[in-house]
């Protein structure tokens, strides 16, 4: 018997009547951008996350493009990301010319490891290379990095941090919801 890691499947059969009729809704009114879905959308994001607003983009890609370009990351800027993850998270680094910096994982959750953070942002510091500006953690199988212990490190060395919540978006850690 084969057990499947993701049964997407069968998580699609039990919500196909709600997909289905939400889908037909959009493809009759034809707003597929900016439609009345998208606010919808965002208002229940921004509520779930307890943020006052929230902007819906197209994929992950750009959700870390945006608040990266405008942080101005770009090149001689490192941006530390974990080695564990979707090549999208380093790629949208490149793209704007900055140099990604892999940072090992803690094994028990396959998310950022914070110790090997701060091991990651005091090889750079030392090398002089590259300014380090930025952490993406990102959040893998439901579960939320250790975000109390790398912000307490970006805030020592000044850097901004940008939560990829994707795969525990409507999880939580100590109460906060992630995203």
């Amino acid at each position: 018997m084969t057990i499947p890691f993701v049964d997407l499947r069968t998580q699609y059969q039990q919500l196909a009547p709600e997909i289905k009729l939400r889908i037909n809704k959009v493809l009759e009114h034809g707003n597929f951008i900016m439609g009345p879905e998208v606010a919808e959308f965002e208002e229940q994001c921004s509520r779930l996350c307890d943020f006052r607003q929230a902007i819906a983009v197209g994929n992950g890609t750009d959700a870390l493009l945006l608040p990266l370009i405008a942080w101005g990351v770009g090149p001689g800027d490192a941006v530390f990301v974990p080695a564990f993850t979707f090549v999208a998270t380093a790629n949208v680094v490149a793209l704007l010319g900055a140099t990604p910096v892999f940072v090992d994982i803690d094994p028990r959750t396959f998310t950022m490891a914070p110790s090997s953070l701060k091991e990651a942002i005091d090889k750079i510091t030392d090398s002089g290379e590259l300014c380090p500006k930025c952490v993406i953690p990102v959040d893998l199988f439901g579960i939320p990095a250790n975000y109390w212990e790398i912000q307490a490190i970006a805030r020592c060395n000044d850097l901004f941090v940008i939560e990829d919540a994707a795969q525990s978006f409507g999880a939580a850690s100590g109460g906060v919801p992630a995203g």
